[in-house]
């Protein structure tokens, strides 16, 4: 039997003294500006608040009953899983594409790395102005090259069944290169023997990536898909920008829907109802993806 380290044992030496020191301001960090809000959100959600300093009105679950008979919520709440799945597997397999291609560059690798991620720098805000000039329907840089093949008249933004799709594309293209960048270093990994001898035995490109980049990359793609779920999930910044959730609610996802009731109809209660209904969808959405990620994991 392996004996334990030491190390592990004496809770007063000097590595673990400093481990502890270090962990402090993140989990100080966690306590303040996660937990605390999380539970304070929980408790105004039930609550009558109507407005910023008047006294709270504790009134139990009927901001959750009102919540459930609330067709805009629904409506945002069904807007919400549709951006996310345009978003999340739709950008995960470009990514995936484009890290492959750039996986076997020879050379200036890194300048079209650096390429691809020059739009996740660029914050949300100033990426939706932009898009939303390109998507103006007479002076948008889209509908002008559009036009040069005569297709005219596309109302991008101002189209309810365009409306979504339009804005997930940029929530695609902004996040490409993060996911691409992660990608890659999940690929650059793989030994290039598993290649060789895939090729030598006769498989072909696309039999070598299904049978060998596909299940060794797996536990990267499923850490890109969690973490934009739990991003596009609360999507707010995007709408607010673009659309300001029309046109009519076309476009309200649920982290828009936040905003309107506490700071348009100053209801916070209902508002941190709204917050602690998505909270419950991230985790829930988030445990499943959890565990078929280990389970695809352990099959490969």
């Amino acid at each position: 039997m392996v004996k334990k380290s030491g190390i592990l044992n004496d809770l007063r030496h000097p590595v673990l003294k400093w481990g502890y020191i270090f962990a402090i301001p993140g989990i100080v960090s966690y306590l303040l500006f996660t937990f605390y809000p999380a539970l304070r959100s929980f408790a105004q959600s039930l609550h009558n608040i109507r407005g910023t300093s008047v006294a709270w009105t504790f009134i139990g679950p009927e901001n959750y009953k009102s919540l459930f008979m609330d067709k805009i919520f629904w409506g945002s709440l069904k807007n919400t899983f549709a951006y996310v799945l345009l978003t999340v597997p739709i950008g995960t397999f470009i990514s995936l594409v484009i890290a492959i291609a750039l996986n076997g560059i020879g050379r200036f690798k890194g300048f079209f790395r650096a390429l691809f991620f020059i739009p996740s720098v660029a914050g949300v805000i100033s990426m939706g102005i932009v898009f939303t000039w390109m998507y103006e329907p007479y002076s948008g840089l889209i509908n002008l090259l559009l036009s040069k093949i005569g297709i005219t008249g596309i109302t991008w933004l101002r189209d309810k069944n365009l409306v979504l799709p339009s804005i997930a594309a940029m929530t695609i293209w902004r996040t490409m290169g993060y996911s691409v960048v992660i990608i890659l270093a999940g690929l650059m990994s793989i030994p290039k023997d598993f290649y060789e001898a895939a090729e030598i035995d006769g498989a072909s490109i696309l039999r070598r990536h299904l049978s060998i980049t596909l299940p060794l990359v797996s536990p990267t793609l499923f850490f890109i898909i969690i973490n934009n779920s739990i991003q596009d999930l609360q999507a707010f910044s995007e709408v607010f920008v673009m659309t300001g959730g029309g046109p009519g609610y076309a476009s309200t996802t649920v982290g828009f829907r936040i905003y309107q009731e506490a700071f348009l109809y100053f209801n916070f209660g209902k508002a941190s109802a709204v917050a602690v209904v998505l909270l419950l969808i991230m985790l829930s959405i988030t445990v499943v993806q959890l565990r078929i990620m280990d389970r695809k994991t352990q099959s490969y």
